[in-house]
C-alpha cells in the first residue's frame, strides 16, 4: 500500500499535468485517475483529507471551488486545479525567444521548447512545432551548453580561457581558423560577459595579445579550456581605463552590431521618416536637434565600426557629419561600392 507521502505526490502530479485555471478536476475524477494511472485505490474521505491538506498548506498553488453546506457552515471543496508558475502567454513568450535565438541548433531548440512547454498543463499547446526557424543551416556545436557553462565559470572566477574559433565557408560548414603552419589556431581570451544581440549569443572579451575589446560568436567557439590564470583587469583594456566593472548595458547601447574596437560620439543628419528606426536601433539613446519637417540632426555614442556599417545600410537616408575620420571612411566605402557597378 502506498504511503501518505506517495499519495500526496501522485495527487500533485495529477493536478500539475491535468489541470489549470480553465480545466479542473472533481474529487471523483482524481480518484479515477489515481486508480487508472497509478493503480491506487483511495477512499473518498482519505482523498478529501489529502486535498484539503494540500489546499490549506498554501505551498503548492492548489485552488478549488468552495460552497457552504448545512446549518453548521461546513465547507465543501471541489473542482481542484493548480496555478502553474507561468501563464500561457508567458510560456509563449519564452518559446518565441527560443525560436528567435539563432545560436541554438534545431534539435537543441526543440528540446528546450519541449521543456518549457512541460511547465504548463497538458492543455498548453506550443506553437513552436508549427514555426520553422530561419537558423540552422550550419552544423552548430553540440557542445553549446557545455561551452556556455565553461565561459560562465571563467567569467565568474575571473580566469582566462583557451579556445578554437570556427568560420563558415562556401560549403556551409564551419572550419577552424588556422595558424601560419596550417594547424588549428588556439586563442587565449579574457572573457568579461556573455551577451545576446539580434538573435545571436556573443562573448565579449579581449584577445590576450591585443589591447582592445572583441566579440566572439558563442556558436563558433569550440575546444574551450578554463585556464588557471587570472584574466586581464578591465582597466588594462583600451577604452576601459577608468572602469573596474564591465557595464553590460552601456556596451549593448553602444554596439548596435557586435564589432570590437572603440566607441565614439557621432553626429549625423537623417530623414524624419526613419526616426522610428533610429530609435529602435539605438534603443532610444539618441539626441535629436535641428528638427525640421523633413530632416533631423542626431547625436549618438556608438561603436565606430558598427556605425560605419549602419550608415552604409541607411546611406539613402543618412549623412554622417562627424567625426571627420568616420565621414571619410563612409565616403570611401560608398565610392568602393559604387565602383563595383561601373
Amino acid at each position: 500500500m502506498a504511503s501518505k507521502k506517495a499519495v500526496l505526490v501522485y495527487i500533485l502530479e495529477i493536478l500539475r499535468d491535468e489541470t489549470d485555471a480553465n480545466h479542473t478536476l472533481s474529487q471523483e475524477e482524481i480518484r479515477s485517475i489515481l486508480a487508472k494511472k497509478y493503480e491506487l485505490t483511495v477512499d473518498r474521505k482519505t482523498l478529501g483529507r489529502h486535498l484539503n491538506d494540500l489546499y490549506e498548506s498554501d505551498n503548492f498553488n492548489i485552488k478549488c471551488e468552495e460552497s457552504a453546506l448545512g446549518a453548521d457552515g461546513s465547507i465543501r471543496r471541489t473542482n481542484f486545479y493548480m496555478i502553474h508558475p507561468f501563464e500561457e502567454a508567458e510560456l509563449h513568450l519564452l518559446i518565441d525567444g527560443l525560436l528567435a535565438s539563432r545560436h541554438i541548433n534545431p534539435n537543441q531548440r526543440q528540446d528546450l521548447i519541449n521543456k518549457v512547454s512541460s511547465l504548463g498543463s497538458r492543455y498548453f499547446k506550443s506553437h513552436g512545432g508549427q514555426i520553422n526557424s530561419t537558423s540552422g543551416y550550419l552544423m552548430r556545436s553540440q557542445e553549446l551548453f557545455l561551452n556556455i557553462d565553461l565561459i560562465e565559470k571563467a567569467v565568474t572566477e575571473g580566469r582566462k580561457i583557451s579556445l578554437v574559433y570556427y568560420q563558415p565557408d562556401v560549403d556551409k560548414k564551419l572550419h577552424p581558423n588556422l595558424d601560419a603552419t596550417g594547424n588549428e589556431r588556439n586563442y587565449i581570451f579574457n572573457p568579461y560577459q556573455l551577451v545576446a544581440s539580434r538573435g545571436q549569443y556573443y562573448l565579449v572579451g579581449n584577445h590576450d595579445n591585443h589591447d582592445d575589446m572583441s566579440t566572439l560568436r558563442v556558436d563558433r567557439i569550440g575546444q574551450i579550456n578554463v585556464l588557471d590564470i587570472r584574466r586581464k583587469p578591465l582597466r588594462d583594456i583600451q577604452g576601459y581605463h577608468n572602469q573596474n566593472t564591465f557595464n553590460v548595458q552601456q556596451y549593448m547601447n553602444e554596439h548596435i552590431y557586435m564589432f570590437g574596437g572603440e566607441s565614439v560620439t557621432v553626429s549625423f543628419e537623417a530623414k524624419r521618416s526613419i526616426v522610428n528606426q533610429i530609435l529602435d536601433w539605438f534603443d532610444g539613446n539618441v539626441t535629436f536637434t535641428k528638427v525640421t519637417d523633413h530632416k533631423v540632426e542626431c547625436r549618438v555614442h556608438v561603436n565606430r565600426e558598427a556605425f560605419k556599417y549602419w550608415a552604409l545600410q541607411y546611406m539613402q537616408s543618412v549623412k554622417v557629419l562627424s567625426p571627420s575620420s568616420l565621414v571619410f571612411d563612409v565616403r570611401e566605402a560608398i565610392r568602393d561600392g559604387l565602383a563595383q557597378y561601373v
